[in-house]
């Protein structure tokens, strides 16, 4: 087992049991609908790195194609199940996607009332958290269309795409049922990117405006207004970095017969990174969760009892991300 996974799973485990403990238990009342929102991520990071870590995927690219495979040799799983772990850790794969397009959505909407009550009015703002669940219903289906090269390997599971298979010629053909999978694949990958960069910028432009409307209000709400883009930021670099480019470049060089020997441990390694660093942004820049922790361990060496205790922090100083998403709720 790949030690650099092992580390990253419990990293991972670890860091989103603390943040889901900080946000029910620490989060303000006013932080609504957003706060189950942010333990419905939370607790998908956990799970996912878990079913990373029981399933050991290794990804390999070569020329016109890429496998994602199971070594079930001396596993407690033997093939079937080791192809179904497969399955299932690409279906969560398309989940992800899913919720960082969720995420932004919820965000825009949170900072601009009308969108939301027009698009998201009422208990319908649950229906985002349904996305992610036929996201990966449906990457997961489309595994099985990957799969139908006999390909011996002996002691593995596997899903192929093997976009241009030789022809009795001896040229490459391009196969139309992998291109179908694999556009469907690029559709969910683009509307998780529309998503993301459509309502950041968004989300940018409305936080600017904000800023700019406050040149009279005090230093704290300037500030607190600046920590909301810079939440923003990072959470829009993390996907970007670790999770559109890796499997942009596992698609489409295959996809046109360009091997990049590289490609098989950095793909696996950054989706492995990925929820372990995912929740740094929300227990670092949120002040509320921020405060908590810091107070956590000044009490562990005995420096002081917790004096930023959830009841003493008044509401006007609670990180922006929670000051936006105030009219929410209401839709609890």
């Amino acid at each position: 087992m790949n030690i650099f996974q092992i580390v990253c799973a419990i990293i991972s485990v670890f860091l989103n049991c603390i943040l889901t403990f900080l946000i029910m238990k620490k989060s303000p009342p006013k932080l609504g609908v957003y706060k189950y929102l942010m333990v419905y991520i939370a607790l998908f990071e956990g799970f996912y790195s878990i079913w990373d870590l029981i399933t050991e995927p290794i990804v390999h690219s070569y020329k016109a194609a890429f496998v994602v495979l199971r070594d079930f040799n001396g596993s407690l799983f033997d093939r079937e199940i080791s192809f179904i772990l497969i399955c299932v850790y690409c279906g969560l794969f398309g989940f992800s996607l899913a919720i960082f397009g969720v995420h932004f959505i919820y965000r825009y909407g949170a900072i601009n009332k009308p969108f939301m009550d027009k698009f998201l009015p009422g208990n319908r703002v649950y229906l985002l958290f349904l996305i992610p669940l036929w996201y990966f219903s449906w990457w997961a289906m489309l595994e099985t269309i990957e799969t139908h090269f006999d390909i011996p390997i002996n002691d593995a599971s596997y899903i192929c795409v093997y976009y241009q298979p030789a022809g009795s010629d001896g040229q490459p053909h391009p196969d139309p049922n992998i291109f179908f999978a694999i556009g469907c694949m690029w559709y969910m990958v683009g509307s998780s990117m529309f998503c993301v960069f459509y309502f950041g910028i968004r989300c940018y432009s409305q936080i600017r405006n904000s800023i700019a409307q406050t040149a009279n209000a005090s230093l704290t709400v300037k500030n607190l207004q600046s920590q909301l883009f810079n939440a923003l930021v990072a959470q829009t670099v993390i996907p970007v970095v670790l999770m559109y480019i890796p499997i942009g470049i596992l698609f489409f060089f295959p996809m046109v017969i360009w091997e990049l020997p590289f490609t098989t441990s950095f793909v696996g390694y950054t989706i492995a990174l990925y929820p372990a660093i995912d929740p740094l942004p929300n227990m670092i820049i949120i002040r509320f969760y921020r405060r908590a922790i810091i107070d956590f361990f000044l009490w562990i060496f005995g420096k002081k009892h917790a004096a930023h205790s959830f009841n003493s922090i008044n509401l006007v100083e609670v990180a922006p991300i929670l000051l936006v998403d105030r009219d929410s709720e209401s839709n609890v």
